[in-house]
C-alpha cells in the first residue's frame, strides 16, 4: 500500500467557492472515502481550513491512479496528488544491511 497527499484550494477551483460547514466537509470526505473503496484505496484523514477553502487529504491505495479515480468518481477536483512516505518505525526506518550500518557507525565515531 502506498500513501498520498492530495491538495484542494478554492483559489485554484479545486475546493467549493462558498465556505462549507463542517458537516458539508465531512459529507464530502465520506463520499470520497466511499468512492475510494471501489479502487482499493482509503481516505485516512484530512487537514482542512474551511475559512481559507483549502484541504490536504491523506489517502492510501495501490497507486496514484486509484486516488485519481476516487476523486473522478465523485467529480471532486484536486490540484495535485503526491506520493509520500511516513516517517515511522515501519516505513522509512527499515533496517539497512549490516555493512551499511557499520559504515555509518564508523563515521559517527570519527566525528566524536
Amino acid at each position: 500500500m502506498k500513501y498520498f497527499i492530495d491538495t484542494h484550494d478554492k483559489t485554484k477551483g479545486s475546493f467549493p467557492k462558498e465556505e462549507l460547514t463542517e458537516q458539508q466537509f465531512f459529507d464530502n470526505f465520506d463520499a470520497l472515502d466511499n468512492a475510494a473503496n471501489q479502487f482499493s484505496a482509503f481516505g485516512h484523514a484530512a487537514h482542512v481550513s474551511l475559512k481559507e477553502g483549502k484541504a490536504f487529504c491523506f489517502m492510501s491505495g495501490p497507486d496514484e491512479d486509484s486516488i485519481r479515480k476516487a476523486h473522478a468518481a465523485i467529480n471532486f477536483p484536486y490540484d495535485s496528488i503526491t506520493e509520500v512516505r511516513r516517517v515511522t518505525g515501519a516505513d522509512m526506518r527499515i533496517p539497512q544491511p549490516a555493512k551499511a550500518q557499520k559504515r555509518r557507525a564508523g563515521v559517527a565515531l570519527r566525528r566524536t
